[in-house]
């Protein structure tokens, strides 16, 4: 999966001058003036989250959100830029399907926060679609009973027993922020564990350690440890499921 931007719609120069600044500490971004381009960049790059300005002419509220949902569903939120103090558009806009409400002139601290709880509450919410949707469950048993097929019910159990060392070994280091080991190193452990995870069919811990990868290595500090977080997760799902099932294998 690409990396996706956030993509900033503002016709205030100085406004907008102001959020590519503040955005590109934390995110990758991509900014228009107009509705009509915002749509143009929707339909070849699909962002994570787009900040629409309500001084934007070319395109009501309505009309904006309404082809923003045709083009790509509910795949990234969009939150609306609102040049005044006044609270009561807000649930006019909530209708429309915006996020959330940001009004101008904002404060820099507070506008960080919000972007960084949006991006994560985002990234959250795409992780859990992909992986339910391609890969629901915890272990696959057309897997394992394809690998005891293939040898013994002993190897095969040492073979999981050996899978289980190397996520408790993974939760160390995601539990250790990466203080002792260099990233280089982290992400070697995240791809030998997907490739054993997919080999064994532990397709959930597969799922949340390609996206770890991709987003590792594409240097989003933000979304990575957003799905670490994520893929502790699914491996502690999956060795309490290796408790509760101790004869799995092979059964």
């Amino acid at each position: 999966m690409k990396s996706k931007n956030i993509l900033i719609v503002e016709n205030k120069q100085q406004d907008l001058k102001l959020f590519e600044y503040l955005i590109g500490q934390i995110h990758t971004f991509d900014s228009v003036s107009t509705g009509k381009e915002a749509l143009i960049k929707l339909s070849t790059n699909p962002p994570l989250l787009i900040l629409f300005s309500l001084t934007i002419t070319d395109i009501d509220p309505a009309s904006f959100m309404e082809r923003v949902r045709n083009q790509v569903k509910d795949s990234c939120e969009v939150i609306a830029l609102v040049p005044t103090k006044d609270d009561s558009n807000s649930f006019y806009l909530e209708k429309l399907g915006f996020e959330s409400v940001i009004h101008k002139p904002i404060h820099p601290k507070e506008f960080l926060l919000k972007i960084k709880c949006l991006v994560e509450k985002t990234v959250e919410k795409e992780t859990q679609k992909s992986t339910a949707s391609k890969y629901p469950t915890i272990l696959n048993s057309a897997s394992f009973q394809q690998l005891f097929r293939l040898s013994s019910k002993e190897v095969i159990h040492q073979v999981y027993k050996d899978f289980e060392i190397e996520c408790d070994s993974i939760l160390q280091q995601i539990d250790s922020s990466m203080e002792k080991i260099t990233r280089e190193e982290f992400l070697r452990s995240i791809h030998t564990i997907k490739g054993n995870s997919g080999t064994l069919g532990a397709e959930k811990i597969y799922e949340a350690a390609k996206y770890c990868e991709i987003l590792g290595k594409d240097q989003k500090s933000i979304e990575f440890s957003n799905s670490l977080a994520y893929l502790k997760a699914v491996i502690l799902e999956f060795q309490e499921f290796l408790r509760k099932n101790p004869t799995v294998y092979g059964a």
